[in-house]
């Protein structure tokens, strides 16, 4: 004779061994996407590094200099953060709002790369 209460442990049983394995995939996944990220930034700090030293070298800006720059750069966007986050500027073709992530206008399609003002206006 079946028993019912028996099927449905067992199939509850099932079911959370299909969740604690696809959490386990979904844990590698994000594992494996950590270890992506380190490596990126891992090789970002060695290339700002060299960049600075090489900059330094052959400009002779100070640190005290370098660090006044990044502060700048850092409150563009209004906050002092560690980061440089997007703004909203008007297109200097159409007048369109446009966000400082993208290269072109949505509106008229025009190239906004060099109108960022995080990246290229004081």
């Amino acid at each position: 004779m079946i028993d019912f209460w028996d099927l449905q442990q067992q199939g509850q049983i099932n079911e959370a061994n299909h969740n604690a394995s696809r959490a386990n995939d979904s844990a590698d996944q994000a594992k494996g996407e950590l270890i992506g990220m380190q490596r990126q930034l891992d090789h970002l700090t060695l290339l700002c590094q060299s960049m600075w030293e090489v900059i330094q070298e052959e400009t002779g800006i100070t640190e005290a200099q370098f660090r006044a720059k990044i502060a700048d750069v850092d409150t563009r966007d209004g906050k002092a953060d560690g980061k440089i986050n997007p703004q909203v500027f008007p297109c200097p073709s159409c007048g369109a709002n446009c966000n400082s992530a993208r290269q072109r206008c949505t509106m008229c399609g025009a190239d906004i790369s060099g109108h960022k003002p995080h990246l290229f206006e004081a």
